[in-house]
């Protein structure tokens, strides 16, 4: 007997939230013999060593169960050592940079990376700042961190793609929603970043000139079409059908 065809969905940010968002798609939406896509910060190297293994055998039966294979890009988010291609699991796979999957028929080229602007935001509770609390971890030699300074896309210019169905990243081009603007506890340093990354991606927009291209990062929805490209931001572990 044939099984269906597969189906795919692109997710936003699931922030860690896992067994959440494996309720709200097999339950929720039921759905079924699937590869569903997460735009980047999915969790990956915030908890202890093994806590991705305990994560992933909490969900491994459901995505059996319903036949889901989960994809997910690396987000600012997300330690990027897991994204080098030794780090899948049977049903969840971390895709690197720049390296084409096709996925329901579908050539999809996956970014990582975006800039942190919440670095150098002050908790009021405990007057340390993300930048702050992560060098602490450091200088006390924990292997926790909340931040990596290779977090940004990675740049290249070379051997891009001469076309693909779909560009999923997590940062936005330029071009698109939301429009650049630098909050106030933003520094200069760290919003030079902002600019370049999405200058960077404009810059794929244009080599590549996908028909859609997916992303998160701003944990609002967004969509619209520039120059013939139909562009989606997806709001927080909001979940849309491709195909």
């Amino acid at each position: 007997m044939m099984c269906a065809e597969r189906h795919l969905w692109i997710c936003g940010d699931i922030h860690g939230e896992l067994s959440n968002f494996i309720w709200k798609a097999a339950r929720q939406l039921k759905i079924r013999i699937a590869d569903i896509l997460i735009v980047g910060d999915f969790g990956a190297g915030f908890g202890r060593p093994k806590s991705m293994d305990v994560a992933y055998t909490k969900i491994c039966s459901k995505l059996k169960e319903n036949d889901i294979h989960l994809y997910t890009i690396r987000g600012n988010h997300d330690d990027p050592a897991f994204f080098d291609g030794l780090h899948d699991y049977e049903r969840l796979h971390f895709l690197q940079d720049h390296r084409i999957v096709k996925l329901c028929g579908k050539k999809i080229y996956p970014i990582g990376g975006a800039v942190s602007t919440d670095i150098d935001l002050v908790d009021p509770l405990t007057r340390k700042s993300r930048r702050m609390q992560n060098d602490s971890l450091i200088r006390f030699g924990s292997s926790k961190r909340i931040w990596w300074p290779d977090e940004t896309p990675v740049q290249i210019t070379e051997n891009l793609p001469e076309t693909a169905d779909i560009v999923v990243s997590h940062d936005a081009p330029l071009s698109f929603d939301p429009p650049l603007m630098q909050e106030t506890h933003v520094r200069d340093d760290t919003w030079q970043k902002v600019v370049e990354s999405r200058r960077y991606l404009d810059y794929v927009l244009n080599a590549v000139k996908p028909s859609q291209w997916f992303y998160g990062h701003y944990h609002s929805h967004y969509e619209g079409n520039f120059q013939g490209t139909l562009y989606h931001g997806l709001d927080i572990a909001e979940m849309t059908p491709v195909c």
